[in-house]
């Protein structure tokens, strides 16, 4: 009779001990469901939101024009329109690429000559031949979403010097991205100085696709 009450006070410690780790585990388990919950609640970065978009990253760099002439000076130019593909998104990653090149007369001295859409940087403190100097706008024409309060000063890639943006800037499928173009100035020191130009705008980065 007594081995059979030890063996029953054994398995009554033994459930107490059991159900002890029992609360112990549940109450782990709720802390990490918790936790699970904060994280999936937080505000992610744009990155992380564009990370978690499927599909295949395929390098792209969308590309448009305008014609401009010398009576734009000092104006807000036409835009360049861009489509973005119905196949899936655009991320834009660096900033546009701009530059330009005489179209008329056709005996202008940098006549069809890429030419450079800023004065700065001036190394040599000279100003070259056949510069325009741009602000610029960027808007979804979609959405008639600005992307800053006023036109920017040439904050711009060049072929030597791609720069990349402080965050990327998604672009949704068919979205129809206008570039608008403020002509400050031109500074024509050619021989033959051009009167109309064509400017030509790249935006770097990469679509995503499902293809």
């Amino acid at each position: 009779m007594a081995d059979v009450t030890q063996v029953m006070n054994q398995l009554a410690a033994n459930l107490r001990v059991l159900n002890s780790r029992s609360q112990q585990m549940q109450t782990q388990l709720q802390q990490q469901q918790a936790l699970i919950a904060e994280l999936q609640s937080r505000p992610r970065t744009i990155t992380e939101e564009i990370d978690q978009i499927p599909g295949r990253r395929i390098e792209t760099m969308l590309t448009g024009e305008v014609t401009f002439d010398i009576t734009d000076e000092g104006k807000r130019g036409n835009p360049i329109l861009i489509q973005v593909s119905s196949d899936g998104p655009f991320v834009m990653t660096h900033y546009p690429q701009a530059l330009w090149r005489p179209t008329l007369p056709t005996n202008a001295t940098n006549f069809e000559i890429w030419r450079p859409v800023s004065s700065y940087p001036l190394p040599d403190q000279v100003v070259d031949t056949d510069i325009i100097d741009i602000m610029y706008e960027l808007q979804d024409g979609g959405s008639q979403r600005n992307f800053q309060n006023a036109p920017r000063g040439p904050l711009l890639s060049r072929p030597d010097n791609v720069v990349p943006c402080a965050v990327p800037t998604l672009w949704g499928a068919n979205s129809a991205i206008a570039f608008f173009p403020t002509y400050n100035k031109f500074t024509w020191n050619s021989a033959i100085p051009p009167t109309q130009g064509t400017l030509h705008v790249d935006l770097i980065g990469y679509r995503i696709t499902n293809l």
